[in-house]
Formats: structure tokens, sequence, C-alpha cells
């Protein structure tokens, strides 16, 4: 019998059946893609999300395929000359601390999370299954599928991302509300722009309505583009508009050479873009035997880079609240309990942190990454922090 169900198969889910499935538990994923493929571009992996995944046997594996910057910070908008304050990658170095994050390819680290998911049993994971429905009672919860099966579980969380769509059954239909953001994402060959890599590979341009961050993965062979601009409307469709090197340009027409450089050099026909949606907060996670994590419960800005570092800690914290509690329910709310102030407070200190980076004040943007508040989100362990009784 299955033991819990997962719906969505993104990086918080991977994680959260992998952690589960470490305890002995059986486990059900379900995603509604046909197929996991070489999708999206690079990810940040914080110190918590390092601490997490390492606990879950995946160390080598991330060292193996990740890029660890021996530099990072920002960068002034106008003149491309790097800002004042602190690095806090070399900080965690002197003290020998775990990386202060690893960079990867976001395909990269699926990958490394199916696969070890799929060593552990290989018919955790279906794919091509869209959630429609939910029916909950007293002893379980089923949910059907638009290919008209079923699936059968005392609990089920939904990590199946900012249109979750558990979520909606469990609260209600709810927009996700446009945030006045637009982010463009390329990847860039590195030797096609070793010139404006000079100040080494992970930096953060910083100015006024825009940011635009650069950094190497897959072993420094490839630069991963993101770049913000604040705009009064959305028109694109979907998650993935194509976007052309003239539009870029023209948001950035004012800025440093090495910024117009990258922006000529992303082949157009993999450069995107995509609105930044946002949800306030939600009081509750937890309904009966359903709860959400990651972006399903609280999606995040990118402006922290914690996006998917927050639902790796929500995952490892979930499967972990399963050895404090025979009762699968009182699990789900201790997993609660112990998440949510911390979820929702990096919530809003994401969107505090992208009208840091994007203030007009130069002041107020050379405080990107030195906020004490911001230093403490990293001493945090998802391994080992105390589960709420």
């Amino acid at each position: 019998m299955t033991d819990i169900i997962i719906v969505g198969g993104g990086i918080a889910g991977l994680t959260a059946a992998l952690g589960l499935q470490r305890q002995g538990l059986k486990v059900r994923l379900f995603e509604q893609a046909a197929q996991f493929g070489d999708v999206g571009a690079g990810i940040t992996l914080s110190q918590p999300a390092s601490r997490g995944l390492f606990s879950l046997g995946l160390r080598d594996a991330i060292e193996r395929d990740a890029d660890i910057p021996v530099r990072a910070g920002g960068a002034d908008w106008r003149t491309g000359e790097r800002m004042g304050g602190p690095d806090q990658v070399a900080i965690a170095r002197d003290r020998g601390e775990i990386p202060y994050f690893y960079q990867l390819h976001r395909a990269d680290m699926h990958a490394i999370l199916a696969d070890a998911v799929h060593a552990m049993d290989p018919l955790t994971i279906a794919l091509n299954r869209q959630l429609v429905a939910l029916e909950q009672d007293d002893t379980g919860v089923t949910a059907r599928f638009a290919d008209g099966s079923a699936e059968r579980a005392p609990v089920l969380v939904g990590a199946d991302g900012i249109n979750s769509r558990v979520r909606s059954i469990l609260f209600g239909e709810e927009n996700p509300r446009f945030t006045g953001q637009v982010a463009y994402r390329f990847l860039i060959p590195v030797e096609q722009v070793q010139a404006q890599m000079r100040l080494g590979p992970s930096l953060n341009y910083l100015g006024p309505n825009r940011q635009l961050l650069r950094y190497l993965i897959r072993h420094g062979t490839v630069v991963n583009g993101v770049a913000f601009v604040k705009t009064d409307s959305w028109t694109g469709e979907g998650w993935s508009t194509p976007a052309t090197n003239a539009e870029m340009l023209e948001k950035f027409a004012d800025w440093n050479d090495d910024v117009k450089a990258l922006l000529r050099a992303a082949p157009p026909e993999g450069t995107r873009k995509w609105a930044l949606f946002d949800r306030d907060p939600l009081p509750q996670w937890t309904v009966g035997r359903v709860t959400l994590m990651g972006d399903g419960a609280h999606p995040m800005l990118p402006f922290l880079g914690l996006g998917a570092a927050m639902g790796i800690e929500d995952a490892v914290v979930f499967a972990r609240a399963f050895t404090t509690s025979a009762d699968p329910v009182a699990a789900l709310h201790r997993y609660e309990a112990t998440r949510r102030e911390r979820a929702n407070w990096v919530l809003l200190r994401s969107r505090r942190q992208g009208e840091i980076n994007q203030s007009a004040d130069p002041e107020q943007r050379k405080r990107n990454g030195t906020d004490p508040e911001n230093e403490n989100l990293m001493t945090y362990d998802p391994a080992t922090t105390e589960i709420a009784a």
C-alpha cells in the first residue's frame, strides 16, 4: 500500500520522495509532464539546501556536477565595477564551512534527484499524470487524474508549483499576482564571453529598476544569465515566451559594456522571458490529510536566490516529520508548524530584496547581500532543526 502521495515531480517533490524512501516508506509521485527533460537554466543551492541534500546522501553527486564560485558579489550597473561589501563566499570558505552556495543547471540537479529516487524504487515516479480532483475521508485521500486513474494513500502533499492544483482544491481558485517584473533567461558558451567574466565566475549587476545576474555552470563551460526588468504590463503567454537580443538590449541600453555584450551573445533560439508572479503568505498549509510544499505553499521571488532552496528545506523537514509520529496526519501538522513561519518570512524577505537590488538609491543597492538578517538565513539546517511537537 502507498504510504504517501506526492503531486509534482520538481525538485521539492523529488527531494521529499527520496527522504521518505530512505525511511522505508512507500511513496508514489505523480508528475503531469510526459517526460523529464533538459529544461530550465541555472539554480543556486544555498547552505541550508545543501545541508539538507547532503543528509540524503547526495553530496558526492552534487559536487560532481556543480560549480563552486571562488568569489561573488554585486557590480554597478553603469561602471561595471564591483561594489563594496563583504564577499560571503570567501567568508564561508575562511570559516571552513560548506560552500556558501553551489551553482548548477536545474536539469542536472533534477537528474541527480530523479536517479536517486529511481534507484530506491523504479516504480515511485509516474509521468503524464495530471491531477484533477482529490477526495478525503477518515481513512485516507484519493487522487484522481485526467487519464481516469486514481491512487489512494493515508496522506498527500502538493509540490506542484505556483499554479498548484492541490492548493486550488484546498483553498479555492486564486490567480497569482503579477509583480511588475519580467525575467529574461539565457545560456551562453563561456568561450564567447570570456572578456565579460573578468570579475569572477558569479556577479550580480544592480541598477534602478533592473538587475542582471550571471554565473558559471557545467564546470565553467556555460554562463547562466538572468535579467530582471520592472514593467507596467505583461502580454506574453505562458512561462517561457521567446525573447530577442534587441528587446533585451533596449531594456539595458544605458548599462555598461559588459552587460550589453552578454545580452548580444545570448543565443536567440534559447533565450526566454516570463513574468514573475507572487502570492501572499498562507496562514495555513494543511487541510485534513493534504498539505503543500515549495512554491505551492510559498512561491518565492528570485531575489534571494532561494526559490529551489526553500522547497528543498520543506521536503527534508517533511520527510523527517514522519519519524516523529506514527500518525501521518499528525506528521503533516508537525511539518507545517516547523516550516511555515520561516518559509513565509523568507517569502517576504525575497520581495524586499528585489526592492533593494533595483532601488534608485545607490546606497540601498550596496546593501545587496549584506543585510545581517540575510546572513542568518544561511545558518538554518533542515536536517537537524527541531521538529515541532
